[in-house]
C-alpha cells in the first residue's frame, strides 16, 4: 500500500517537462555496478578517478568496491581491499579522499543490509580506509546513533569529515517525498560527533572549501554554506540559488560542480528498472557571482541518474547511481 501511494505522489507531482536528449560527443567507460561516487587523485604522482560501487538492485553483491580509472592510460582496475573483516559487509556509497599525517585516507559511506543483526535498517557507517597505488587497507569502521541516514561524506582536512544523513530516519521516503526538514550533516573531528547547521530538506552532497561548507539538499532550491570557524562553531550562513534535485558536489577552481535529478518520478523507475532513463542535469556554480552553467543535459537516454560531475584537464567525468559505467564530455575550451 505505501509503495502504491509513493507512486502516486509521484505522479501526481512529478515533473512532467520534457527533457533533450543530450547531443555532444562523449565517451563510455565501463565501471563496476552502481558508480554513484568519484573522487579525483591528483596526490604522489597519481592521476585517477577512484571510484565508488555498489549493486543496488540485486544481490550479487560480487562486483562491488573502489575502482581505479587512469586518466592517463584510460586503464580500469579494481583495487584489492586488504585487511577488512569479514563481519562487514562492503555496500560503499559516498566517498572523498584526505592526506592526514601524511596518509593518504579513503572515506567511505557503507550500507550493511543487516537488519538481524543491526535493527531496524541494518549498520550505517564510515569506513576508513588507507588509499595506496594499486590497493587499499582497511584502518577501521566508525558508527554513532548520529549517523542514522549517510549519503555523502567529506574530509575536513583537519583529520575528520562531514556526512550528510538525508533523512531524519533511515531513508525515509516520506519525508524524501513530502520535502520535509528532518535531515542534517554531523561533523566526526576525529573523538566526538555532532550536527551541523540547520535541518534540510533531503541533505546530499557535502564539500569544503576554502574554510566554507557547502551543502546540497535533493528537496531544496539553494546551495547552502557556512563558514567553518577555528572553535569549531559555523556562522556566516548563505544561500545560493540553483536546481533542484541536487546530489554530489565537486570543485573546480572557484566553481561548485553538482548533478541534479530532473524527475523524481522517472527517477523512482529507474530504482528498478535499468532501462528506464532518469533525466538529469551536471552544471556548476560560480561562488564568486552565483551564476550558473549548464554543463550536460540528458533525458536519460545516454545516462540516467546523475551523480557526481568532475572537472579534469578540459574533460567533464559523470558518475550515475546504477548503471555500471560513467561518461567522459569533451568540455568547450
Amino acid at each position: 500500500m505505501i509503495r502504491i501511494l509513493s507512486l502516486a505522489f509521484l505522479v501526481l507531482f512529478g515533473s512532467c517537462s520534457k527533457h533533450p536528449v543530450f547531443n555532444r560527443d562523449y565517451a563510455r567507460i565501463d565501471v563496476g555496478p552502481g558508480p554513484e561516487d568519484m573522487a579525483l587523485d591528483t596526490m604522489n604522482g597519481h592521476e585517477r578517478l577512484i571510484i565508488s560501487c555498489s549493486e543496488r538492485r540485486t544481490e550479487d553483491h560480487s562486483k562491488n568496491g573502489f575502482y581505479d580509472y587512469n586518466l592517463s592510460s584510460e586503464n580500469l582496475v579494481k583495487l584489492t581491499i586488504e585487511e577488512l573483516p569479514s563481519t562487514i559487509s562492503l555496500r560503499p556509497h559516498g566517498i572523498d579522499i584526505g592526506l592526514v599525517d601524511g596518509k593518504k585516507l579513503l572515506y567511505c559511506v557503507n550500507h550493511e543490509k543487516n537488519e538481524i543483526d543491526f535493527p531496524p535498517t541494518g549498520r550505517q557507517s564510515i569506513l576508513v580506509f588507507e588509499l595506496l597505488n594499486n590497493r587499499v587497507v582497511f584502518l577501521e569502521q566508525l558508527t554513532s546513533d548520529i549517523l542514522i541516514s549517510p549519503n555523502d561524506v567529506c574530509a575536513d582536512n583537519q583529520g575528520g569529515f562531514y556526512v550528510s544523513n538525508d533523512s531524519g530516519k533511515r531513508n525515509n521516503l516520506w519525508e524524501k517525498l513530502f520535502a520535509l526538514k528532518r535531515s542534517f550533516v554531523v561533523h566526526y573531528n576525529g573523538k566526538s560527533w555532532r550536527a551541523v547547521g540547520d535541518k534540510l530538506k533531503y541533505a546530499n552532497g557535502v564539500g569544503v572549501k576554502d574554510g566554507r561548507l557547502y551543502i546540497t539538499g535533493t528537496q531544496e532550491k539553494n546551495v547552502i554554506s557556512f563558514q567553518i570557524n577555528a572553535d569549531g562553531t559555523y556562522s556566516d550562513r548563505e544561500e545560493i540559488p540553483c536546481l533542484k534535485g541536487n546530489d554530489n558536489i565537486t570543485f573546480h577552481g572557484n566553481k561548485l560542480v553538482t548533478t541534479a535529478h530532473l524527475d523524481f518520478m522517472k527517477f523512482m523507475k529507474h530504482v528498478k528498472h535499468a532501462d528506464k532513463p532518469s533525466p538529469c542535469a551536471v552544471y556548476s556554480v560560480d561562488l564568486k557571482t552565483n551564476a550558473l552553467d549548464t554543463l550536460y543535459l540528458d533525458n536519460g537516454s545516454v545516462l540516467s541518474a546523475a551523480s557526481t560531475g568532475l572537472i579534469y584537464d578540459g574533460n567533464l567525468y559523470i558518475s550515475q547511481v546504477f548503471n555500471p559505467f560513467i561518461l567522459r564530455v569533451p568540455l568547450s575550451k
